[in-house]
């Protein structure tokens, strides 16, 4: 059986990629800052969704001994590579200091010891953050100059994978995601913040909500993940947009969800709070390499919605909730 290790596993897209890989058949190693019974809320939740076909093992990646020594007894065939500094990541205060520290110093090592182990490939998580600010889709071609400390750790961390994998030969996709919504996201993301308050009948306090985002459903990102894994067999680096390819307001997003719940759209109250400083109009990327090259098609919205909010009243039930696969 395949192996893969998955980093990061306790966050909201780390979940979903353990449970997919698992989906697909691979033998599946999720590695955690802390030991696992330490977690608790929304984390916990998560762990406890992904199950115990996962081996689970407590691996702080600065560490760089312990990882050497991980990756020499695992040996992974894949490498997803989800861990990251992600604190305030929306915010001029983002620690760049530490955002280089998490994000892209122990890929140094963690490359040099997968190419000894002879692993396959390595699958990293990037950011749409990356991106200059435009109003047009952003392609995988275009040239970067992030406006965050946040978009310039992780433009600095896709540069060190590219090289690493030039440097050792392993194999590389980064997977520049945009917005991805759904089951476990943290809890206070705007969209779980609506569906929580309008599901207990409560109004909202909203910006205008006039920005135009790419929203893409989790369970589309981790069925992308499963075909990026595949392409390392084409060898290589390459860098894939994970997106819906449609800039859609946020507005219309949370009165498609206001609607789907049955809540009157009353409660939504937008211009209630101040939009943030420097919020650009708009952001939303080009998913066409990924149809061309991987096959991959994202679903709609309502679609995306649609499951979110279902499996959301699984959650909620107390079953585990389903995501489209």
């Amino acid at each position: 059986m395949k192996s893969a290790v998955v980093t990061g596993a306790s966050s909201f897209v780390g979940c979903h990629l353990a449970r997919e890989f698992v989906r697909q058949g691979w033998a599946v190693t999720a590695t955690l800052s802390k030991p696992r019974d330490a977690y608790d809320g929304v984390q916990a939740e998560r762990l406890k969704w992904i199950g115990e076909p996962v081996s689970w093992r407590t691996l702080d990646l600065r560490d760089e001994k312990a990882t050497r020594d991980f990756i020499a007894q695992v040996k992974p065939d894949l490498w997803a590579h989800h861990a990251g500094f992600a604190v305030n990541h929306g915010s001029p205060d983002y620690d760049l200091r530490v955002g280089h520290a998490v994000n892209v110093a122990p890929l140094l090592y963690i490359y040099e010891a997968l190419a000894k182990a002879k692993c396959g490939g390595v699958i990293v998580t990037g950011s749409n953050m990356e991106y200059s600010d435009t109003e047009q889709a952003c392609k995988e071609t275009d040239e970067c100059n992030p406006a965050t400390p946040y978009g310039q750790s992780k433009l600095e961390e896709t540069q060190t994978a590219e090289k690493l994998s030039k440097d050792y030969s392993v194999p590389t996709r980064v997977a520049r995601l945009f917005i991805p919504f759904g089951l476990f996201d943290a809890p206070g993301k705007v969209l779980m913040y609506v569906v929580e308050n309008l599901k207990k009948g409560l109004p909202v306090e909203l910006s205008p909500c006039t920005q135009r985002r790419d929203f893409l459903y989790i369970g589309d990102v981790a069925k992308a993940h499963g075909l990026l894994a595949d392409d390392l067999k084409r060898g290589g680096f390459e860098l894939f947009n994970v997106c819906s390819g449609e800039a859609v307001a946020v507005r219309s997003l949370i009165e498609m969800i206001a609607d789907r719940l049955g809540a009157s759209r009353d409660l939504l109250g937008f211009g209630k709070r101040q939009m943030r400083p420097g919020e650009p109009a708009v952001s939303y990327g080009s998913c066409d390499k990924a149809r061309t090259m991987l096959g991959w098609h994202p679903g709609t919205l309502d679609e995306g919605i649609a499951e979110f909010l279902r499996a959301e009243a699984g959650r909620a039930a107390g079953a585990r909730g389903k995501v489209r696969s």
